[in-house]
């Protein structure tokens, strides 16, 4: 007879990293998935690795979560991401105030944000308008979701249908 501390329900995100840590405690688990891994919300995501920046003015809370979460996600998900970037790009219509603004933001929340010439940003993303009047690098990145779920799941997993 099997017999196990936790029972874990559903293979997205939440649960196999919930999984992975009772595995890190050595708390025996069980994972039951309906479906396949990723088969639900989880496998439906963008990918993208917020810095926070994009919150930093208007919701600082939600640009410290993403920070936070991202710093932690590139130290124990390595093989799952890449540190790609972000530009946030300032055109001759927008608000002149606006740079300055993210930048200030961005340091009270402890954001890596740094202003880049436009030129730099054309010459990495040729495709963005030569208009560009400033640019800002920020620290975003992509994930992939499935090889984390399935790498979380990969030690001591028992699986259920």
């Amino acid at each position: 007879m099997l017999k196990t501390e936790v029972i874990v329900i559903g293979g997205g995100a939440t649960g196999a990293g919930v999984l992975r840590d009772l595995a890190l405690r050595g708390i025996e688990a069980i994972l039951l998935e309906k479906k396949e891994l990723t088969s639900g919300t989880s496998g439906r995501n963008h990918g993208l690795l917020h810095s926070g920046a994009r919150y930093a003015v208007n919701d600082p809370d939600s640009g410290r979560e993403c920070i936070s979460e991202n710093f932690i996600l590139k130290k124990i998900a390595v093989p799952c991401i890449e540190a790609s970037g972000g530009f946030f790009v300032a055109l001759p219509e927008d608000p002149p105030d606006y740079p300055d603004k993210l930048l200030r933001a961005c340091e009270r929340l402890n954001i890596p944000a740094r202003e880049i010439s436009p030129l730099d940003v054309l010459q990495k993303e040729s495709a963005v308008s030569p208009k560009i009047t400033r640019a800002i690098q920020v620290p975003d990145g992509s994930l992939d979701p499935f090889r984390l779920i399935r790498s979380n799941c990969s030690d001591r997993m028992r699986w259920s249908t």
